[in-house]
């Protein structure tokens, strides 16, 4: 929950009385929960060989783990699964309800004796035409009550509470009901019953006799239990195997005066009565904590409903709003000790009163002028955060669009499949092969939306490594990879890290581990390295680094496919928050949907940039969000390879390739051999841009082996107007012009987040 604050927190500290910030609540993506630190750690991106200098090849497939045929989503699903049965299974109602006395089973001679021969494998009696409560199984008495309050025993009367589990839900009867049954199971009209009586729409409004001016007197009795802040239990759940649900219970579970808020109210018309209920229900020395007890007398005709809701909101009624005086209060404190009504300051004030008359004091010290100014400001900030919710309420649009096409969870979901379905038939001999892919096959349809996130963060991220980092990349956003593989080699080492280093070490060196001492040495209590040192230093968090970047990106890859909440700046943000900020946000490109802000939710060392990606720019110009002229005035202006014309469109590596241009991308293999040459399938490879490669990689691999005189005809065959983005430019600019570029960035970044 974000809190309201502006510049030093000045205004946030003077608003005028009664005046608040709202307070928003963030949803925050769910969490899969802690990977394990021995995972092993994602690979750090390498510069491209000889082959694919401009180029990288296909997505790197091959390098998915072998997985055991139990896998971790696996037995948390089937767990779930099996406690969720568990919880309705006969044998599992039957066990919690089951009387035993002196070690004797007392139930099931209690079941035998009430109806003979009906067992937990009976099947139910299911009638449409009454209250899903009467269905019981067949041969049960349709007179016989559900539960029973006492029986015999050796000749005694047992008092003890009885409940037959054949009379209650189970597995065996949801999973045998006919959708017609389950719809009239599940209908509410069906559940509902008589409001339970209460007197909520009573008004006190006749005056007292002898006593003008008095409705009548209250005794209030706070008992400290506040479980009116809790959610109502709600309706019960049970799902079937084939994915229909089944909801029961009574609906009434939500009504208000069904929830025990521990506050009680008890109307009075003579004062005599109304002060022996109060002597009565006052708290004695350590009687119970947190009990409080009120008398009111009401000078004001109230509604008795209004007294409930206010009561349980935990204020205590006012003169002013209710007419109600406060005649007399006890109560007892935390250890519960007594202490009594102060009738001098109207004592037993809650801390919202306390805050309140605190607030007003220090109003009323400031000057006309001094208020006058809150009060602008105050204005001003309302003002400006109602403009900044109509901004995120257009935004919306463009965010729902952006998920049912960019960022639809099933297609990578499905890619990952289809992958494993071609590993499998690739190789019978593996088993584990064969059984992951007939295990996606069976369980993608019937995932839910985690399930799904699950398989992105734990294996698409991992198999498809340098693809989905360029793809974080494309959302201008600096990757938690890309962070932490850089920072191991620049950020400051403190003494702490220095000194588990060291003691790592001398460990290794105990055991044998390691051979080669390097004499690390304190100086007035701290350590100071050589060169040699350092890079120790730095070569052991390089391990841990790397892992925790590719486990940051993975998390934030998972976060772009969750379509259950959305990425907007939050109206009251006055600061800035990972890099995003109200007053630096490129607002067209906000609007558009084309900035994950992502708020707080950020992995670490993840965060915006202060300047445009290249690949950022790139896949805007690809995707038609942007034209041409505005493509290269933005890299021109905005971005981090500005000023440099080897990238322009006349530069030898230009961002964007046209008919003019298009031979500097490509290395021909055929360019100093014979016509009549023979292509040779090791040597001969032409290297050209992933944009140059075709739709398919079918169509890649051909052109792999075309010679100068087939791309030449391709090339005529196009439009004139043609173009296609360089990604081999886009890949050198990144790799080494940006990420250069953002080191202090990062520095900044992490000093920020150590702090």
């Amino acid at each position: 929950m974000w809190l309201f604050a502006v510049h030093e927190g000045e205004v946030a500290r003077s608003l005028p009385p009664g005046k608040s910030r709202p307070a928003y609540r963030v949803r925050g993506p769910p969490y899969s929960g802690i990977r394990s630190t021995e995972a092993p750690a994602p690979r750090a991106p390498q510069p491209p060989s000889a082959s694919a200098s401009r180029e990288k090849g296909p997505p790197p497939w091959h390098a998915a783990p072998k997985l055991k045929p139990a896998t971790r989503p696996t037995r948390r699903r089937y767990h779930a699964e099996r406690n969720a049965r568990a919880r309705y299974s006969y044998e599992k109602l039957e066990k919690a309800r089951r009387v035993v006395v002196k070690g004797k089973n007392l139930s099931a001679e209690f079941m035998q004796s009430r109806a003979p021969g009906v067992t937990g494998e009976t099947p139910w009696e299911k009638d449409l035409t009454v209250h899903p409560l009467k269905w019981r199984r067949y041969g049960m008495p349709k007179d016989l009550p559900t539960m029973v309050d006492d029986y015999e025993f050796e000749g005694k009367r047992i008092y003890r509470f009885f409940i037959d589990p054949r009379m209650l839900f189970d597995c065996s009867l949801f999973d045998n009901m006919t959708d017609e049954e389950i719809a009239y199971f599940n209908d509410e009209k069906h559940w509902s019953g008589d409001i339970p009586k209460n007197y909520d729409h009573v008004t006190l409004e006749n005056e007292l006799e002898g006593e003008p001016g008095v409705y009548g007197y209250l005794v209030h009795v706070n008992r400290g239990r506040k479980e009116k802040n809790n959610p109502p239990r709600g309706r019960s759940r049970y799902k079937r195997k084939d994915g229909k649900e089944l909801v029961w219970d009574d609906p009434r579970l939500d009504a208000p005066y069904w929830q025990e808020c521990g506050d009680y109210m008890y109307p009075y018309f003579t004062e005599e009565e109304a002060l022996r209920a109060f002597k009565f229900e006052k708290p004695g020395e350590y009687s119970r904590i947190y009990r409080k007890v009120y008398l009111y007398r009401l000078t004001k005709p109230i509604n008795l409903g209004d007294v409930r809701v206010w009561l349980n909101s935990d204020r205590p009624l006012r003169k002013k709003e209710h007419g109600a005086i406060l005649l007399d209060a006890a109560g007892t404190d935390t250890y519960g000790r007594l202490y009594v009504f102060d009738k001098s300051r109207q004592a037993l004030l809650s801390v919202d009163e306390l805050d309140e008359i605190e607030e007003q004091e220090s109003w009323d010290r400031l000057t006309p002028e001094e208020q006058q100014k809150i009060n602008d400001e105050y204005e001003y900030y309302e003002k400006l955060e109602e403009e900044r919710r109509q901004i995120n309420e257009k935004r919306f649009n463009a965010l729902d669009h952006l998920f049912k096409e960019r960022f639809n969870v099933d297609d990578p979901v499905t890619s990952l499949l289809k992958w494993a379905e071609e590993k499998a038939e690739n190789h019978p001999d593996d088993e584990s092969a064969g059984f992951w892919a007939e295990e996606l096959r069976e369980e993608i349809p019937n995932m839910s939306l985690d399930e799904k996130l699950d398989l992105l963060e734990e294996h698409v991220y991992p198999n498809d490594y340098y693809e989905c980092e360029e793809l974080l990349r494309s959302l201008n956003i600096v990757t938690p990879d890309e962070t932490m593989s850089h920072l191991v080699e620049v950020m400051p080492l403190s003494q702490k890290t220095i000194e588990e280093v060291v003691a790592k070490h001398k460990y290794n060196l105990k055991q044998g581990y390691e051979t080669k001492k390097l004499g690390f040495r304190r100086k007035a209590g701290e350590f100071h390295l050589n060169e040699e040192q350092e890079q120790y230093v730095r070569s052991k968090l390089r391990i841990p680094y790397n892992r925790r970047g590719g486990e940051g990106s993975a998390t934030l890859f998972r976060r772009v496919y969750d379509n259950e909440w959305y990425r907007c700046l939050e109206p009251e943000q006055h600061e800035e928050l990972n890099g995003f900020s109200w007053e630096t946000i490129n607002m067209e490109d906000y609007l558009a949907g084309r900035l994950l802000t992502f708020g707080d939710a950020l992995p670490y060392g993840a965060f915006a940039p202060k300047h445009d990606r290249i690949e950022f720019l790139a896949d805007l110009l690809k995707r038609g969000e942007i034209d041409m002229p505005t493509f290269w005035k933005r890299v021109e202006d905005s971005s981090y390879v500005s000023g440099m014309e080897q990238f322009g469109p006349d530069g030898d590596q230009s961002f964007i390739l046209t008919k003019k241009n298009w031979r500097q991308a490509v290395d021909f293999w055929d360019t100093d051999y014979p016509e009549d040459y023979e292509w040779d399938s090791y040597d001969n490879i032409s290297v050209f841009p992933k944009s140059l490669g075709g739709d398919s990689e079918e169509e890649y691999s051909k052109r792999l082996i075309w010679r100068t005189k087939d791309w030449e005809a391709w090339i005529d065959s196009l439009p004139d107007d043609w173009w296609a983005v360089n990604t081999a430019s886009v890949w050198t600019a990144v790799h080494d012009f940006e990420q250069p570029a953002l080191i202090p960035e990062m520095l900044a970044y992490h000093a920020t987040k150590a702090n």
